[in-house]
């Protein structure tokens, strides 16, 4: 690439976007970041001080400030809330889906439209309303996408966190949308020119990402994203007794030699089921008994390093360990984004 990308970053969060552009290697500047979460921003401005955080909702922002981004490339992460398994899945009657139908409207709005939008969510955003809002908008303004379901297993990285991601370019020719027009499901499970593990799927070619068989021995181990901590330091994430004994049962119990862990949410050890794994230092799982000394929470920049995060993120030192886990909980796959970038501006 020659050419300096324009970038703007909708729902920004912790920065993910942004690592990931650095690792797709794209020559790129983000003139403008925007996120309502202060403890999030803190941290963003951390890592990239160089770039201008909005902190405030987006559709209360007037259209002269979009004008002026010239951006080329809208990346977007929005509020997944709506659209989760665990939720209401209110879909776009969530109020936490305002700010993204203003964005949808938006695009076609603003006279200075991004080349490439790239935007990611949950998996289950796929089967909303919004989908087909958004795709209808897309469709009228001009772009043609490719929408995908993806993990970063397949990518080696031994964690489980499947998402919809969404790429768009503006060169096609603008059409016609009625309000009633759906698309089908049409979800790649592979991204062109890259080497991806492909999921296992059923007879009828349906894939389950949470069931499938995966080539583990494909797979990085987990100790290889560990960090070597001190007595000291495990401390802070040992699982008590009271909890051992209460919820030791629901957890997803990983060794350091695993190829798999399951995602981590922002409830991460608030509750026991379905946030992240833990991790069993010594022993065989489901044999040998869990223990405080042979027991323990991924930290923070572990689960970092299993999302894909560089060495060089960090969180700043009053940021605390609860807060951490939130924050990369309601964050995302930097290594699949970067793959999706790399392909989006280079190849779609």
């Amino acid at each position: 690439m020659t050419k300096e990308f324009r970038v703007a970053e909708f729902y920004s969060g912790i920065g993910g976007m942004h690592f990931a552009l650095k690792q797709a290697g794209i020559d790129s500047h983000v003139v403008r970041a925007f996120d309502i979460n202060t403890v999030a921003n803190d941290v963003y401005k951390h890592n990239f001080p160089e770039v201008p955080v909005m902190q405030r909702s987006i559709e209360s922002l007037p259209m002269s400030l979009f004008e002026a981004l010239r951006a080329d490339l809208w990346t977007m992460s929005p509020p997944c809330q709506p659209y989760t398994r665990q939720g209401l899945q209110k879909g776009s009657e969530d109020q936490r889906a305002k700010s993204f139908l203003f964005i949808i409207d938006l695009l076609a709005r603003v006279q200075r439209k991004p080349t490439y939008l790239l935007m990611e969510n949950v998996a289950g955003f796929e089967k909303s309303d919004t989908r087909a809002l958004l795709l209808r908008q897309l469709v009228r303004v001009g772009y043609r996408f490719e929408e995908y379901l993806l993990n970063p297993l397949q990518l080696c990285y031994p964690n489980s966190r499947t998402r919809y991601y969404l790429l768009a370019k503006l060169d096609a020719e603008p059409r016609e949308c009625s309000d009633n027009e759906e698309f089908p499901p049409q979800f790649s499970h592979s991204v062109a020119g890259i080497d991806l593990i492909p999921p296992a799927a059923d007879a009828q070619g349906h894939v389950d990402f949470e069931k499938g068989v995966w080539h583990h021995d494909e797979v990085r181990q987990v100790k290889e994203f560990m960090q070597n901590l001190s007595s000291e330091d495990i401390e802070h994430y040992r699982l008590s007794p009271k909890v051992l004994e209460r919820h030791g049962y629901v957890y997803d119990v990983v060794t350091p030699e695993a190829r798999r862990t399951c995602c981590f949410t922002k409830g991460y050890t608030h509750y026991a089921e379905g946030t992240g794994s833990i991790l069993q230092l010594q022993g065989v799982v489901g044999k040998d008994e869990m223990t405080i000394e042979n027991t323990r929470y991924f930290t923070p920049r572990e689960v970092a390093n299993l999302m894909g995060f560089p060495a060089d993120f960090s969180f700043p030192e009053n940021t605390s360990i609860k807060q951490g886990y939130r924050l990369l909980g309601n964050s995302l796959s930097v290594s699949i984004v970067s793959t999706l970038m790399d392909y989006l501006v280079r190849r779609m």
